[in-house]
């Protein structure tokens, strides 16, 4: 993953900057002590939660899944490294064609990324439905929407959700993360930020959708899903650790189509 990351990072002489000052001692501590004046503990937080998330996909892909679909890409790594890895599971990632473009550009040169058995489709979840490519056959799928819903407007969740429901084809589990609706109708982490608030903002990329934890049993049902696992922030490590992390806020969910939906 970090090799892979250090490709992600050398397109351009900003991102080969960041990757040396993410690696060089002294630069390391300034992030760090960035990470503790804006949102401490962040990082661990994001390593936690795509640790939760690969576990489970690999588990599925253990227990016959073939297909794994990974909305919202971005540069993560997961589906490269799998590719590479599982050579007899289907693996696609979906991103916005802009953010899409820019990951393959950077990987252009790299021989792993070029090996490994990965198939791209360019889609904007925010006002575009699935293709239906991805449900016209009976092939057990994983579809993964990590660090992603929180941005969709609510209307783009519910087209997401009955997407799901409504496709043909076989068994669908869904591993995803989202916010936490706070009592004062707010979402975000807690304690909260000024200064990430603030830049989720100036970046355009503010939460447009959060819920309870407590009422995300009924919010799957209602769309033809049945919740199999919830973890909470403190709830990610292996064995549950609520000292792990300071922050609360992201969740994490695996859930499953339900028998009855049509499939």
């Amino acid at each position: 993953a970090a090799a892979l990351c250090r490709q992600l990072l050398s397109g351009n002489r900003a991102d080969r900057w960041l990757a040396a000052s993410a690696a060089h001692p002294l630069t390391r501590r300034l992030w760090r002590w960035v990470e503790r004046l804006t949102l401490p503990g962040i990082m661990a937080h994001y390593w936690h939660r795509k640790r939760w998330i690969e576990q489970r996909c690999r588990a599925a892909v253990a227990e016959g899944f073939g297909r794994i679909v990974i909305m919202g890409a971005g540069f993560d790594t997961l589906g490269l490294r799998l590719a590479g890895e599982l050579h007899q599971i289907e693996i696609i990632e979906i991103d916005h064609p802009a953010t899409q473009l820019a990951k393959r550009h950077a990987l252009a040169g790299c021989v792993e990324a070029q090996a490994a058995k990965l198939r791209y489709i360019p889609l904007d979840l925010s006002t575009a439905a699935l293709p239906a490519l991805l449900f016209n056959d009976s092939k057990a799928t994983v579809f993964i929407c990590e660090g992603v819903l929180m941005y969709l407007p609510p209307a783009g969740i519910a087209r997401l959700f009955d997407t799901l429901r409504m496709g043909s084809g076989g068994r669908m589990r869904m591993l995803f993360s989202f916010m936490t609706k706070w009592p004062d109708g707010s979402a975000g982490f807690r304690p909260r930020s000024w200064w990430i608030e603030r830049w989720l903002a100036w970046r355009g990329e503010p939460f447009t959708w959060a819920i309870a934890p407590q009422a995300m049993h009924d919010f799957l049902a209602s769309h033809g899903f049945g919740l199999m696992e919830m973890a909470l922030t403190g709830q990610f490590t292996e064995p549950p650790n609520p000292h792990a992390s300071t922050l609360e806020g992201e969740n994490l969910v695996m859930c499953e189509r339900a028998a009855a939906s049509g499939h």
